[in-house]
């Protein structure tokens, strides 16, 4: 008799436990898109406030290369602006997984330009 008891509540202490946890949710994980986004424009409001955007040139190219790989090395996250136009994850066969995509407006050469700025691993 204990036995069938002891059967029983165990039944229904599965069917509680299972009822109650949020197993859909545990395999598909957080959502980390807001903190994505807002990791990447942080990383764009670094570039933009040490100046390397203004008056943008020929010259602007290896300071801004510079604080991308600087980033990077720092967030352990690949760094791209404009596709491979300027990144700290260059050569190799690998294929980056870009996470985040923002598009931004530089002035060059006195007129804006569109650019992607995306990160990535």
């Amino acid at each position: 008799m204990q036995t069938l008891e002891a059967a029983l509540s165990l039944l229904v202490f599965a069917s509680i436990l299972l009822a109650v946890l949020p197993y859909g949710e545990s395999q598909r994980g957080a959502d980390d898109s807001l903190y994505r986004m807002q990791l990447a424009n942080d990383a764009w409001r670094v570039l933009y406030l040490r100046g390397d955007f203004q008056d943008f040139g020929d010259g602007k190219h290896e300071a801004i290369e510079r604080d991308i790989n600087a980033m990077g090395e720092q967030a352990s996250l690949c760094i791209f602006l404009d596709g491979m136009w300027s990144t700290n994850c260059r050569g190799g066969v690998r294929e980056h997984n870009i996470t985040i995509k923002i598009q931004r407006t530089i002035v060059a050469g006195g007129t804006p330009k569109r650019v992607v700025f995306s990160l990535g691993n």
